[in-house]
């Protein structure tokens, strides 16, 4: 189809991976951090890629934050001159008219935690899906026919910046943090051809400056808190304050994404027990369960979906799971049978980041509160426990690799997994990522040729638990994958050390692993 018109003047966009809904399943987004040789290309092209556009050609959902930059725009310069559109739309909208192209990306140089982990450990080599697609859009024939500003924003802006491709792919301008109170000046620039500049930093947004969004975002996303306060180093929204956003407004971006053909609800939170919390994050339950209660109750919600939570307020205050629990799990995505699940869950993301009390101590002691650090293990274990009782199977990251991390520090995170073995939950290792925007950004990576032992323990101590509650019938299937990847490539890719961790995965016993005859350097591979 030719260029409508010309094109619009203002046009946005975000890539396949990130504008896509994966077929209604927020955690399958994960995959797009993976490979892009490894992810099966029927899913990316058929399932999950497929673009969803209104009748005008405009795309049905987009992601919440490129929502809320369309409404600024259109209150600026009218509606009529701006379109949101799929990458795969933007030879139609894109012509001789159009000033001015933006785009959002959270990874779009796949350096993020789980991409960068999974990556290196996977170890086949090339970008992944998240890198891939945004190439793709920076490298769309009608962005080079009639060469428009470019200005790319979101959370991860600073990776192209990183990875040296500002010039290559002809960006103008990278847009860094809450756009909100710059963004419609940086557009005006655009669109008079003005000199822009080559990275711009956003500042922190007022409650009431925060804009609402006028069509639907990917997954019904709402924003419930902005913000966290919780001071972790290696996290950027910790570090802000946070705002509890009206439930007056809240509900009406609820009634926004149902009439805009969405059936689902995503609340977007750092946190989700902070909303409208008292001092020290002390939960302010009943503010939770009414706003939850409401968009539960809204006519055409069908799922709910959660982001965040810490799990201190849950042991704090356990009414607050038990409270939940009878809103949230009629509107859950995870019922039996779906997959290979074999019953309803309710789930939700937190961190328990490290088992070590002195890493906690040095840079995250908020993350505990109302409670101190000290008490970390009892504070994670008593809250997963809280979690089960009532039918959730949370998500938890944990990270290796920190900044000075000693021996001891990992053998008290194999320590804290040890006393969690057989909870409903679902692991993520992660290693250590210095972001642009944390305490931290300044520090290391840790390769992966200098992780111990331990730290390799870690990883498959977490996917072996993933393994047992999740799926334990297609155990023999990881046993042969396991064996086969190691003796075939993984003992060349990443050493000796890589033996132990992938026999874990395959079913071997710690008890037997210590006695086998692994074949190398002695130095790496003592039997623990």
């Amino acid at each position: 189809m030719p260029v409508q018109n010309g094109g619009k003047p203002i046009v946005l966009t975000a890539s396949r991976s990130e504008i896509s809904r994966y077929s209604g399943d927020p955690f399958a987004a994960f995959m797009a951090t993976f490979p892009n040789k490894w992810v099966p290309k029927i899913l990316l092209n058929e399932e999950w890629f497929e673009a969803e556009n209104l009748k005008d050609g405009q795309a049905r959902f987009v992601p919440y934050g490129l929502r809320k930059i369309e409404t600024i725009l259109k209150d600026q310069f009218g509606e009529e001159n701006i379109a949101t559109v799929h990458p795969e739309k933007l030879h139609e909208f894109v012509g001789p008219n159009t000033k001015v192209v933006g785009v959002t990306s959270m990874d779009p140089m796949g350096l993020a935690y789980v991409s960068i982990t999974y990556n290196s450990m996977i170890g086949i080599g090339g970008a992944s899906v998240d890198e891939v697609e945004f190439r793709r859009v920076m490298e769309n024939p009608a962005l080079k026919k009639y060469h428009p500003r470019i200005i790319v924003g979101g959370s991860g802006a600073w990776q192209v910046r990183d990875a040296g491709k500002v010039e290559e792919y002809g960006i103008d301008t990278l847009v860094h943090a809450e756009s909100e109170l710059i963004v419609a000046d940086l557009f005006r620039k655009a669109l008079n051809g003005e000199a822009l500049p080559r990275e711009v930093e956003g500042s922190h947004v007022p409650l009431e400056k925060i804009p609402q969004i006028s069509r639907a975002a990917s997954y019904g996303v709402v924003e419930i808190t902005r913000g966290c306060g919780r001071g972790c180093h290696f996290c950027s929204p910790t570090t802000k304050s946070r705002h509890s956003v009206p439930i007056d407004f809240i509900m009406k971006e609820v009634e926004i994404n149902i009439k805009g053909g969405s059936n689902s609800i995503f609340t977007a939170t750092e946190d989700m027990f902070i909303y409208k919390c008292g001092p020290k994050f002390v939960p302010n339950r009943e503010a939770v369960v009414e706003l939850y209660k409401s968009i539960a109750d809204y006519p055409g919600v069908r799922y709910i979906h959660l982001s965040h939570a810490s799990v201190a307020p849950v042991v704090h205050d356990p009414k607050l799971v038990e409270e939940l629990t009878p809103i949230l799990m009629p509107k859950t995505k995870y019922v039996k049978g779906f997959r290979s699940y074999t019953k309803d869950f309710v789930t939700v993301l937190f961190g328990i980041e490290t088992g070590s009390i002195r890493l906690m101590e040095k840079y995250m002691k908020g993350k505990a509160l109302p409670y101190h650090v000290k008490d970390w293990h009892e504070i994670v274990t008593q809250g997963v426990g809280i979690f089960n009782d009532y039918g959730w199977r949370p998500m938890c990251t944990i990270i290796t690799g920190w900044p000075d991390e000693n021996e001891d520090d990992t053998l008290q995170s194999l320590e804290l997994l040890d006393k969690l073995k057989g909870s409903e939950m679902f692991y993520v290792p992660l290693l250590f990522i210095p972001l642009e925007d944390s305490k931290l950004r300044d520090e290391k990576i840790m390769p992966l040729d200098y992780m111990s032992e331990a730290q390799w323990d870690i990883m498959s101590t977490c996917w072996k638990e993933n393994i047992n509650v999740w799926d334990p019938g297609k155990q023999p299937l990881f046993s042969i994958a396991a064996m086969f990847s190691y003796f075939l490539f993984y003992r060349w890719k990443h050493g000796p050390k890589a033996f132990r961790p992938l026999m874990k995965i395959a079913g071997f016993p710690d008890s037997f692993l210590g006695k086998m005859d692994r074949s190398c350097d002695p130095k790496y591979c003592q039997p623990v």
